[in-house]
């Protein structure tokens, strides 16, 4: 069973109207809102929807279309090239919405997992993908996503992950010097947490853990 608790209820409507629809059937969940549904750990906030479809394949003017028939408010980047994807903000009007963003993404290393209908990321697969994001700097919520898993994964596993999945852009020192730098995220804003975190200790935690 996946940690409802952790989305709101509008989330989870319209993410469950994206994973029937045919035009997302190729796409995955994945980033802070598919490992917390996971693990419960913290809120989170918007859909991020990644797929390793064949690059120039799917039809983001089809995906315009179907939000614009299911939703009574889109904006985004409806009609522009589409480049890596399209980001939007999908919701009943203007003052209540969620984030979407639709991209493609490098090739998974392991097949979607499906719980209560829901085509995820693994755990193993958001931890590469949240390694390469501390790779170019890294967010508060990224550094709380990988604490979650610090119990579960040593460093090194992480890095073994990140190495799998970016075999070509993986940078071992630069993670580890950026998981001890926290000048970045320290501006952003402290997620939710379910677990009675506090950012002071998360960055001792991973000073230890190096």
């Amino acid at each position: 069973m996946l940690h409802w608790n952790t989305v709101n209820e509008l989330l989870k409507e319209y993410l469950m109207l994206l994973m029937n629809a045919e035009e997302f059937s190729s796409f995955r969940l994945v980033g802070g809102t598919s490992l917390s549904l996971q693990l419960g750990h913290r809120i989170s906030i918007d859909i991020d929807l990644f797929t390793d479809a064949t690059y120039g394949s799917i039809d983001f003017d089809a995906i315009d279309v179907f939000l614009k028939q299911q939703f009574k408010y889109v904006e985004g980047s409806l009609g522009m090239l589409p480049g890596m994807g399209r980001a939007y903000f999908i919701g009943d009007n203007k003052y209540n919405l969620i984030k979407l963003d639709v991209f493609y993404t490098d090739s998974f290393i392991q097949e979607a997992l499906v719980i209560d209908n829901v085509r995820m990321a693994t755990i193993d697969e958001i931890v590469a993908m949240k390694m390469d994001v501390v790779q170019r700097g890294g967010r508060k919520k990224d550094f709380w996503d990988l604490h979650e898993l610090l119990d579960n994964y040593s460093i090194h596993r992480m890095l073994d992950l990140h190495k799998i999945r970016y075999p070509y852009s993986h940078d071992r020192l630069l993670i580890l010097n950026n998981l001890k730098d926290f000048e970045q995220a320290e501006s952003d804003f402290n997620p939710t947490c379910l677990r009675g975190k506090y950012w002071e200790i998360i960055k001792l935690d991973f000073a230890e853990a190096l």
